[in-house]
């Protein structure tokens, strides 16, 4: 009898087993499969933050040495960040800007080089990328390509379309139509506070994309501060751009007839009473952002989201201040081009680093932070090993594209080093009549005045940058 007991409790003890066996190998399935859907995968996929702002040039802020301007929130804010000092847009205008940053390629391959154009049909975004892995997406405020936010991946949607009036504006708000009162910048970031409330509560990863209409002016062309806060500025303070007499000899003969300088001449400029007066309008508009903007990392912090969150601050392109006499942005010069940017996240030493990062560069880096692999038809890369310490043989130089024809400027294509700045100006779109060329020193000659292209030491450095340009024609351009 105990023999059989005994043979009884064996089976008794395989059957357990298996049965074990099975809904452990079960469970462990179902457990893969969540973290590659994304529920339940907040502890696996981090959550991104994407703040964007408009016409923001790389100095107009406290944290990056401007002594005059007022931005205590977000200087305050990124005092723990990974804080960028050379960082640039491939294209200085609102659309190609933002279609870049979503796509990581050139406006030329993803279609987008005017403004409101329309993505070509096999571009894909990050949001689309994002989402396919279960990640919960959100876009909030301007809005400025000819695809609807739901055509590239956004389930959560609260824009503004293009430019227009700070108070009053049209905002589709998840499809219903509202005309706030309000700001439209305070609006949408009271409705990114309720996208992070509500992302907080599911264990889901989540992309916020948020977009501010400021500094950009409103829809009459001012900078639309409250009286209260241009009272917190004196106009004598305000800097004034040394290139602003410029007499553009040594420049293309174009740019003496191009928008950027007719427009600033209605404004006053190059005379520096009128381009102070701006500069403290321009000024104002942006510490009403930094206002704004400070309620949105308080409810950052408030739900704990620093944690498990990286949170990106930068803006689609700069702006001329009457740099060279000029306003507006577009035209390849530093103060255009050249843009601030910080990155905050739970595995980030703060510091500085003066390596060259584009815009392009932030779907490839947000990609790769949420474990998805990077498509190779992307012409950005991914910041992660900058952001590591472990990066070897980032680039040197890129190329901004200046193929847009905004304000009637010619297309360019011109390469940007932390040594040189090397401008080459076509004839037309078909890119092989040159027009003219430019060179400056980014160290001996700051404000880019002195074109030191015809020199003997200024035809050597050109020779290879040609072949940057080249090179870029052939993979990028296909020409």
């Amino acid at each position: 009898m105990s023999g059989k007991f005994q043979i009884l409790d064996s089976k008794r003890y395989y059957i357990i087993m298996l049965f074990f066996v099975v809904f452990v190998s079960c469970n462990t399935a179902k457990n893969k499969e969540t973290s590659i859907t994304g529920t339940n995968a907040v502890t696996e996929k981090p959550n991104i933050i994407f703040i964007y702002t408009d016409d923001q040039r790389q100095d107009a802020l406290g944290v990056n040495g401007n002594e005059v301007i007022i931005t205590p929130k977000i200087d305050e804010f990124s005092k723990e960040s990974v804080q960028f000092s050379n960082a640039n847009v491939v294209f200085a205008l609102c659309s190609p800007s933002r279609a870049a940053l979503l796509t990581g390629r050139y406006g030329s391959a993803n279609g987008v080089l005017e403004l409101g154009s329309n993505l070509n049909d096999n571009e894909v975004s990050v949001a689309n990328y994002l989402k396919k892995i279960g990640y919960n997406t959100g876009v909030s405020g301007k809005w400025h390509l000819g695809q609807e936010p739901k055509d590239l991946g956004f389930d959560f949607s609260v824009i503004f379309h293009s430019n227009g009036a700070y108070y009053g504006r049209a905002i589709d708000d998840m499809g219903t139509q509202v005309k706030p009162e309000k700001h439209c910048d305070e609006y949408c970031v009271d409705r990114s506070i309720d996208f992070l409330k509500e992302a907080a509560k599911k264990e889901q990863p989540f992309f916020l994309y948020h977009n501010t209409q400021l500094p950009h002016m409103n829809g009459v062309l001012k900078w639309q501060a409250k009286q209260e806060t241009l009272d917190k500025y004196n106009q004598e303070d305000m800097p004034v751009a040394a290139s602003r007499n410029e007499d553009l000899s040594d420049k293309p003969k174009y740019l003496k007839k191009v928008r950027n300088l007719r427009q600033a001449k209605k404004y006053g400029y190059p005379d520096a009473e009128a381009i102070q007066k701006h500069t403290k309008e321009y000024y104002s508009v942006i510490t009403e952002m930094d206002d704004a903007l400070g309620r949105l990392f308080q409810t950052i912090d408030d739900l704990g989201l620093r944690k498990n969150t990286y949170i990106f601050f930068m803006s689609d392109n700069g702006w001329m201040l009457g740099d060279h006499g000029f306003t507006s942005k577009v035209l390849p010069y530093r103060p255009a081009t050249r843009v601030p940017f910080f990155i905050l996240g739970p595995d980030l030493k703060k510091g500085t680093n003066d390596r060259i990062v584009l815009n392009i560069d932030m779907a490839p880096t947000i990609l790769e932070l949420a474990g998805v692999e990077i498509p190779e038809d992307m012409h950005g890369t991914s910041m992660v090993p900058l952001l590591k310490g472990t990066a070897k043989n980032w680039r040197e130089e890129f190329v901004y594209e200046g193929l847009g024809t905004y304000g009637g400027a010619k297309p360019n294509l011109t390469v940007i080093s932390k040594d040189y700045r090397y401008i080459k100006t076509f004839e037309n779109s078909e890119l092989n009549a040159t027009n003219f060329e430019e060179l400056y020193s980014q160290e001996a000659d700051y404000d880019e005045v002195k074109n030191i292209a015809k020199t003997e030491e200024g035809q050597e450095i050109i020779k290879k940058y040609n072949e940057a340009i080249a090179n870029h024609k052939k993979e990028v351009l296909n020409k």
